[in-house]
């Protein structure tokens, strides 16, 4: 019988140091080095359904017999860092101290190429005030019929943008750099009654082929690395073009989480509006069983950011992101 308990105490000290390194690794993700061998693991770790790591550092307390004390104050920690693995988001500080502002601008960002129809987002518009609107993915999109209601509007390789106010396309970067086609970013200068604003709309290359590899134990790490090195490359050109920029927004489907060692790398500098302001978990790319945070809408210190939401009455697998901001700051 003592051997039996013996046997279950070591089990239960395995399981707990295990339960230590996945969040300690997960909690590094954004850090991780840019090695071949770790894209695959970091594709799956990033991607994948995120709430397993709590179910399994929670399955713990089933076992606070045979745990010390100072175990069982880790294992609290431990629930944190599952948390914010899951991208539990807590609004910052600053972020409830906010004056009346008058020059408003909002934007809304949507991928619609997976359901989600430009008629959805354009009715579900008529309970907001949106000045901007940014989709991806919206190759099937009709321009004489779809939001009548804006007056400026251009539609570039499923890239489109609707604006109440005047713009000038001032740069798009085609793929055709990689030996792929249409263009992943487009850059507009906006003209608004408080100012000029510089505005990105992208849509970044998708991981999706080596996490369906992953999936089917098809492991093609020639495929991991051409892919990441796309996306690398993106991010940097795009991230070059907004540098020393005022009034800066960055918007659109990024394929890629905010701990992602490539947003980290090129993105960090910028604010990123859910993370300020949203108390949520804050998925906006859902799976019929788990979801992950892609969309997002990224902006300078000379913008205050007044209202973020994620609005889930839209159908579709994308979830769009709505942002209000002031250029007084």
């Amino acid at each position: 019988m003592k051997n039996n308990k013996s046997t279950f105490r070591l089990i239960t000290q395995w399981y707990f140091a295990f339960c230590c390194i996945t969040c300690f690794f997960v909690s590094l993700l954004p850090f991780w080095p840019m090695y071949d061998i770790l894209i695959i693991p970091k594709y799956a770790l990033l991607f994948g359904p995120r709430w397993l790591l709590l179910l399994v550092v929670l399955f713990l307390f089933l076992l606070f017999r045979h745990l010390s004390k100072r175990q069982l104050q880790l294992s609290v920690l431990l629930i944190l860092l599952s948390l914010n693995y899951l991208d539990f988001q807590i609004p910052k500080l600053n972020s409830f101290f906010s004056s009346s502002y008058k020059d408003k601008i909002s934007i809304l960002s949507a991928n619609v190429g997976g359901g989600g129809g430009s008629q959805d987002i354009d009715s579900n518009l008529f309970t907001k005030s949106t000045d901007i609107v940014l989709l991806q993915e919206a190759r099937r999109i009709n321009m004489t019929t779809s939001f009548v209601k804006y007056k400026y509007k251009e539609c570039i390789s499923g890239l489109c943008i609707f604006s109440k106010y005047p713009f000038k396309q001032v740069k798009k970067i085609n793929r055709k750099l990689f030996g792929g086609w249409g263009s992943f970013a487009i850059f507009y200068q906006i003209h608004t009654e408080y100012g000029e604003i510089s505005l990105a709309n992208v849509h970044f290359e998708t991981p999706r082929t080596v996490l369906m590899g992953f999936i089917y134990r098809s492991l093609d790490f020639e495929l991991a690395k051409n892919i990441e090195s796309k996306r690398q490359l993106e991010a940097e050109l795009v991230s070059l073009w907004s540098k020393s920029k005022a009034h800066t927004l960055i918007v659109g489907d990024f394929n890629m989480p905010a701990d992602e060692n490539i947003y980290q790398n090129n993105f960090s500098e910028l604010n990123n509006a859910v993370d300020v302001k949203s108390f949520s978990f804050s998925a906006t790319k859902h799976t019929s069983w788990h979801g992950v945070r892609i969309d997002h809408i990224l902006y300078s210190d000379d913008f205050k950011l007044l209202k973020v939401e994620i609005i889930d009455s839209i159908p579709g697998d994308h979830r769009p992101v709505y942002a209000t901001f002031s250029m007084s700051h």
